[in-house]
């Protein structure tokens, strides 16, 4: 589990695929707005969650999904990247 969200600015494809992906994992799905990796991971901490995922695109496509750990000091750290294809079904 964790929480899935977005780069900034993304595209309405791509917060739709991060939503769907959220809810196929059984996670929660936070929208990114103007908020920053450390709100973000706050936001995580505070509803017990140790992983953020960031779906991020290239030309208005989801592309890959940065994994990011968060600390219990409320810390976080990048964790990795897997590549979106296979996981797209369009």
């Amino acid at each position: 589990m964790g929480i899935y969200t977005t780069s900034r600015y993304a595209s309405a494809l791509t917060r739709r695929f991060a939503s769907e992906l959220a809810e196929s994992e059984s996670s929660a799905y936070l929208a990114r707005g103007k908020k920053t990796i450390r709100e973000i991971a706050e936001s995580a901490r505070r509803r017990g969650e140790e992983t953020v995922f960031i779906v991020e695109e290239r030309e208005g496509r989801p592309e890959k999904v940065a994994e990011i750990r968060v600390l219990e000091t409320g810390l976080w750290k990048w964790a990795g990247e897997r590549p979106c294809k296979g996981l797209l079904t369009d």
